[in-house]
């Protein structure tokens, strides 16, 4: 993966190097798709890996952070997803290329048209957070966990699952709501828990987070806070595996419920995946504890 990232100039200097070797990407894909072929091993770590650098320059890059400059990047690669070409002096879009090439064709239109809605969402939500740390606006509760839920990036990942795990989304009359909603549960486990881990990093640099921000809108200590955090999110993994339960159990024909077996199973596999992940990489200089006994399996 870091020749793939040296070739692409995805990685630009040898610090950027180092920390996505400290990642450890190629155990986060071999617990999110484990009998997936090494070909999709390597397209899993990669997209993983595109991902959490990108993000990254967003997190440690004033410059990056303007919402100019954001909006900037995010129409560029939008374009790759839709057509477009990627600019010859960007490592960003043409990884971004790369992955794009390597992985649309496999997938139908409407997958390719979900995963650009999805990471359109994602722009927009980037975007409108640098436009609150340029205007120094602090969101309450709700208003944060409904942007972290976008900027999370995890739906667009499980969109990338629907190929590298070999799981399509099922078409499944009368569960669309249960299947949105099982893949938002998700999406709230991974952006909870990167919060928990990576929460003494973002107070050092002055951004908000989940523990900070319901430490300011509940007037509690950081310690109640994360484990008042930590609590949040065992109860949204109980959910999810609520949810997954009761898709499982729905009545439908042979080929559909297999269908719905197979995608309900990538995304557990994720959100457990996701958990232990963000328990063992050097991405963070995390001293808390997940503290999820029982919940990663």
């Amino acid at each position: 993966m870091l020749a793939w990232a040296r070739d692409l100039r995805l990685v630009v200097d040898a610090f950027e190097e180092k920390r996505l070797v400290a990642m450890r990407l190629g155990e986060f894909a071999g617990l999110t798709v484990p009998e997936a072929s090494v070909c999709d091993l390597e397209l899993t770590a990669q997209w993983a890996a595109f991902i959490c650098l990108l993000d990254d320059r967003f997190d440690r890059s004033r410059v990056d952070a303007h919402p100019e400059e954001v909006a900037a990047l995010f129409d560029r690669l939008l374009a790759v997803t839709t057509g477009g070409a990627a600019g010859p002096g960007s490592g960003i879009e043409q990884a971004l290329d790369d992955l794009w090439r390597r992985t649309a064709p496999r997938m139908s239109t409407q997958w390719r048209e979900r995963f650009v809605a999805d990471y359109r969402d994602f722009a927009l939500a980037t975007r409108e957070e640098a436009i609150s740390r340029t205007d120094s606006v602090r969101l309450g509760l709700s208003d944060y966990i409904l942007r972290r839920r976008r900027t999370i990036t995890a739906l667009p990942m499980a969109d990338i699952l629907e190929c590298t795990a070999g799981a399509p989304w099922p078409g499944l009359p009368g569960g669309e709501d249960l299947m949105s909603a099982l893949r938002l549960a998700a999406a709230d486990v991974a952006g909870w828990t990167n919060d928990l881990v990576s929460a003494e990093d973002d107070l050092r640099e002055d951004r908000d987070n989940l523990v900070t921000v319901l430490g300011r809108e509940r007037g509690c200590s950081l310690s109640s806070a994360r484990e008042q955090v930590t609590g949040m999110r065992n109860d949204r993994v109980r959910v999810f595996h609520a949810l997954a339960a009761s898709l499982t159990a729905l009545s439908a024909p042979g080929t559909e419920r297999d269908g719905v077996q197979r995608y309900v199973a990538a995304l557990g596999s994720f959100v457990a995946a996701t958990l232990r992940w963000l328990g063992v990489t050097d991405r963070f200089d995390a001293r808390w504890s997940l503290e999820c006994p029982g919940l990663c399996d």
